[in-house]
């Protein structure tokens, strides 16, 4: 019995390359405005910083990594939701296989430690109560959770390993159901951006910052978690739809890097805004030799 044919995905890769840099491009520039701005205003890199920008850095890793799996293996995706089992495996299959159970593990990694990056930005801007300060603990311990159990569970999918990346059929002796406990762990996800997004909503409108921030975008990173888990799901596999969801994956883990800056923009925003608005030198000279008196 012969194997069907395989699909060339150079276009779909082609797509996902150029999508993945501009995401990891904005990710990057809005950490190193973060620490710009931190650095600029005196107040030192905190421990939210440093969470930050170990999420961008793990993400740059992950994202070399995956881009580069595509590159060796044109067919990269085909392969890892292949089902057919007359289908011969070559080494750079293999390869590929692997590098996609390791990116799927160190996902978790990116997306927990933006969102403790975001907690912690949390706890140095506004808790001012007692309450709000349990409520971000609490949510902490969440996010740990999550980061744990998700790693752990991703890390041990197939006992023995190496079952992970023999083939992409997911069998069932060795293998439980990837694309059931994606699903779950994407929607877990969601969960938790809408109770992060939510917790200091008042706060924002409080201190009437008109500026873009997590409050402004916590549809953004809720739809596209939402958009991540659906398009993932593919029904009666045992694998997830990769095609489907790699992109909104990436689009996903980039905008919470993004969202998790953004608050610590508004100094920086607010003295660019005072400056702007302020009369320079040279116009109150201007003004003066015009005959018009500035007062």
């Amino acid at each position: 019995m012969e194997s069907a044919p395989i699909p060339d995905s150079r276009r779909d890769r082609t797509t996902t390359m150029v999508i993945t840099g501009l995401v990891i491009v904005l990710a990057v520039a809005s950490v190193a405005l973060r620490l710009y701005t931190r650095i600029s205003m005196r107040q030192g890199i905190k421990a939210d910083d440093w969470l930050i920008l170990a999420a961008v850095i793990i993400a740059l890793l992950t994202v070399s990594i995956l881009l580069w799996g595509n590159i060796i293996n044109p067919r990269s995706v085909w392969i890892s939701e292949n089902t057919d089992p007359s289908y011969t495996y070559q080494p750079q299959d293999h390869v590929y296989l692997q590098i996609s159970f390791a990116t799927s593990a160190l996902y978790f990694t990116v997306a927990s430690t933006s969102k403790l990056g975001i907690l912690v930005t949390y706890n140095r801007l506004f808790a001012s109560s007692r309450a709000f300060r349990n409520q971000l603990w609490a949510a902490g311990a969440l996010v740990s959770i999550f980061w744990i159990g998700c790693t752990e569970a991703a890390l041990l999918a197939c006992v023995p390993l190496e079952w992970a990346w023999a083939n992409s059929l997911e069998d069932p002796r060795y293998c439980f159901n990837y694309n059931l406990f994606w699903a779950a762990a994407g929607a877990c996800e969601v969960a938790l951006d809408v109770v992060i997004v939510a917790m200091p909503q008042y706060l924002w409108y409080a201190m009437m910052m008109v500026v873009l921030t997590v409050g402004d975008l916590s549809s953004v990173i809720i739809i596209t978690g939402l958009v991540r888990c659906i398009t993932g799901y593919a029904p009666g596999k045992r694998v997830p739809s990769y095609s489907n969801s790699e992109v909104w994956t990436l689009v996903h883990g980039g905008v919470s890097i993004v969202c998790a800056s953004l608050p610590v923009f508004y100094p920086l925003f607010r003295t660019v805004l005072r400056r702007w608005r302020s009369p320079s030198p040279s116009r109150l000279r201007s003004g003066g030799e015009g005959g018009t008196e500035v007062t």
